[in-house]
C-alpha cells in the first residue's frame, strides 16, 4: 500500500503521531510519503525523521520562529483566508513532482482545518479515498485558546474554519480521532468516524527505574491557559507539606519540563507559595530522552481542568499515555472527571484530583514510600499496550485503509 500524508507538521519537529504511524506503517511493508508545513527548527523528534519515504517539507515564512502578527503574519493570514494559499501551494508542489504518484490512499492529520482542502483535492487529483485524522478540534477548547494570537475579527475566523473543515469532512470516506467525545461530535458530520487513541512507543516507553537521590514530580509539556491546564493545586499541597515539614528540601523537588513562555506563571504560584527552593524549570528534552526522564521521577504529574461545557473537553495528550506505560504513579491535577479520570481509576495508576488535601495525601503517601524503598514503581496494567501502544494504533489505521480500498 502507498499513502500520500498530507499534515501540518511532521518530525523532526512535534508531530509525534504521524511520526510514529509511518515508523509503524513501513515495517508492514506500506510507503508513505509526506507533505507538510516547517513551522520551525525544533528536532526533538528527529529519530522519527527516517521511515518514511519522499518527504515535500514547505516554508511560508521567512524566519523558523512563527511571527507574531505583522505585515508578513497579516499578509498569509489575509491569502490563506480569502484564496486559500497554502493549500493551493501544497497541491502545487505535488502535481509538479512526479516522484509523488501512483497512491492507493491520501490521509491527512491535523489539529485545525489547514491543509484539508490540500488533501481533498489532492485525492480526487489521485482518484483514491481521502482518510482525516484530527488531532484536536476547536471546540474541545473553553475559550479562543487554539488561535496563537488574539484577533480582532476571532469569531470570523473560527466560523470560516468550522465550515471549510466540515465541508471536508462529510466527503472524507472516514474521519478518526483521538478520543470517544471528538468521535461523538464528528460523527455529526461524517458517521463513518472511528477512535483511535493518542498513544505511546513501546520500544521507548516501558518501566525502567532509574534510582534518584531526589523525590521528584515530573511533568513535561506545554502548560497553555489555565482554563486547560490548571496546576495550582500542586503548588498548594507541596506549600502545605514544606509548612508542616513533611516534606524536606534536602530530597524533594518539583521539575517543570515546559516551553519558555510556560515558566513565568509556575514561577509566580512558586513565589506566592513560598515554594521557589524546591522548584526547578527546564527547556524540552529531545523526545527519546523523555523515557529516562519518567523513569527517574517518583510521580509524574499531568495537569488538566474539569471536562465541562465552560472546559476543556475530550483531551487526552500523548504525555499521558506515556506516562501510563512508565509505570510511576499519575497525578491528575486537577481531575478532568471525565476520560482522563475513568482510565486513572480503571488502571489503579494514581490520583485524579477533585481537590487540594487529596494532592496533599498522595505526595506524602508516595514521599514516605519513597523514602523507605527507594521507589514508586507501580505495575503497569496488561490493557495498556492492547490500546495504546503506537505499534497497535498503526495496525488500527491500517485495518480501517484495507476496509475502505476494499469497499472503494
Amino acid at each position: 500500500m502507498k499513502i500520500l500524508i498530507v499534515c501540518d507538521v511532521f518530525p523532526p519537529e512535534f508531530a509525534p503521531r504521524m511520526g510514529y504511524l509511518c515508523k509503524y506503517l513501513t515495517r508492514s511493508g506500506c510507503v508513505a510519503d509526506v507533505i507538510c508545513e516547517q513551522y520551525s527548527d525544533d528536532n526533538r523528534f528527529s529519530f522519527l525523521s527516517d521511515p518514511v519515504g519522499n518527504v515535500k517539507r514547505i516554508r511560508f515564512f521567512r524566519s523558523l520562529h512563527l511571527p507574531k502578527p505583522g505585515a508578513e503574519w497579516g499578509m498569509l493570514a489575509f491569502r490563506n483566508l480569502f484564496f486559500h494559499y497554502k493549500d493551493r501551494r501544497f497541491i502545487r508542489e505535488i502535481q509538479k513532482d512526479t516522484s509523488f504518484s501512483n497512491y492507493d490512499l491520501v490521509l491527512c492529520s491535523t489539529y485545525r482545518t489547514f491543509p484539508l482542502r490540500a488533501a481533498e483535492r489532492l485525492a480526487r487529483h489521485f482518484h483514491v479515498p481521502l482518510v482525516v485524522d484530527l488531532r484536536d478540534i476547536v471546540e474541545q477548547y473553553p475559550d479562543k485558546s487554539y488561535l496563537a494570537h488574539r484577533l480582532p475579527f476571532a469569531s470570523f475566523l473560527t466560523r470560516h474554519l468550522l465550515k471549510e473543515r466540515n465541508s471536508v469532512l462529510e466527503k472524507a470516506a472516514a474521519v478518526v480521532s483521538v478520543s470517544t467525545w471528538h468521535c461523538d461530535y464528528l460523527k455529526r458530520f461524517n458517521p463513518n468516524t472511528h477512535l483511535i487513541y493518542n498513544g505511546y512507543d513501546p520500544e521507548l516507553f516501558f518501566p525502567a527505574h532509574r534510582p534518584d537521590t531526589c523525590f521528584r514530580i515530573i511533568f513535561t509539556g506545554r502548560m497553555l491557559t489555565s482554563k486547560i491546564r490548571n496546576p495550582d493545586w500542586v503548588f498548594e499541597a507541596v506549600a502545605r507539606l514544606k509548612k508542616n515539614g513533611r516534606i524536606s528540601a534536602a530530597d524533594f523537588r518539583l521539575c517543570w519540563y515546559v516551553e519558555p513562555e510556560g515558566k513565568g506563571p509556575l514561577l509566580e504560584m512558586a513565589r506566592n507559595c513560598g515554594i521557589e527552593d524546591l522548584c526547578e524549570y527546564h527547556d524540552f528534552i529531545p523526545a527519546d530522552e523523555v523515557p529516562a526522564l519518567l523513569n527517574s521521577g517518583s510521580i509524574l504529574l499531568q495537569t488538566a481542568n474539569k471536562a465541562d461545557e465552560n472546559g476543556p473537553k475530550g483531551i487526552m495528550t500523548t504525555k499521558f499515555f506515556e506516562a501510563l506505560a512508565i509505570g510511576k504513579p499519575l497525578l491528575l491535577v486537577r481531575s478532568d472527571e471525565s476520560f482522563l479520570a475513568a482510565l486513572i481509576h480503571r488502571y489503579r495508576c494514581g490520583l485524579a484530583a477533585t481537590d487540594v488535601k487529596s494532592v496533599e495525601t498522595f505526595i506524602e503517601n508516595q514521599y514516605n514510600k519513597w523514602k523507605q524503598t527507594g521507589n514508586t514503581q507501580i505495575a503497569v496494567h496488561p490493557e495498556i499496550s492492547g490500546l495504546f501502544s503506537r505499534e497497535e494504533q498503526a495496525k488500527q489505521f491500517l485495518q480501517l485503509f484495507h476496509n475502505i480500498l476494499k469497499d472503494d
